[in-house]
């Protein structure tokens, strides 16, 4: 019988985790995830528009960008995000680099995207059965 082990950074994260962002969104803040932390928070929050411009950015490259075996590669997440966002109002510091990182991260532990298996350098896929 072969086992499928889990990728850590794939969710759940705990209820609490969840009713956390709930509060913070109230706040126009979302609480960012990560499946690896105690507790499945990040520590911190990320300004609501911000969070789901690049939520929508990383949701719809994966989607409409992905190779024959659906993934992309994080460098072009982060490089097509930085060609997109790079001017945007809502970026004003310009570097995207980390705002898509850390939001990749989270949708890991939300369960919408996961890492293609044994990749180096690192590819990302939608996760379940938006997967082709």
């Amino acid at each position: 019988m072969t086992t499928t082990r889990r990728d850590p950074h794939s969710g759940p994260v705990p209820d609490s985790a969840w009713e956390a962002d709930r509060a913070a969104r109230l706040r126009g803040r979302v609480e960012m995830f990560n499946a690896t932390r105690p507790g499945g928070l990040d520590g911190w929050t990320m300004d609501a528009t911000q969070y789901e411009l690049m939520r929508e950015h990383i949701l719809s490259v994966l989607e409409d960008e992905a190779r024959d075996d659906g993934t992309v590669a994080l460098k072009d997440l982060v490089e097509t995000a930085q060609e997109r966002f790079g001017a945007h109002p809502a970026f004003p510091g310009g570097r995207l680099r980390n705002y898509c990182t850390y939001t990749k991260v989270d949708l890991e532990a939300r369960g919408l995207v996961e890492r293609a298996p044994g990749s180096s350098p690192q590819r990302l896929r939608l996760a379940g059965p938006a997967r082709g």
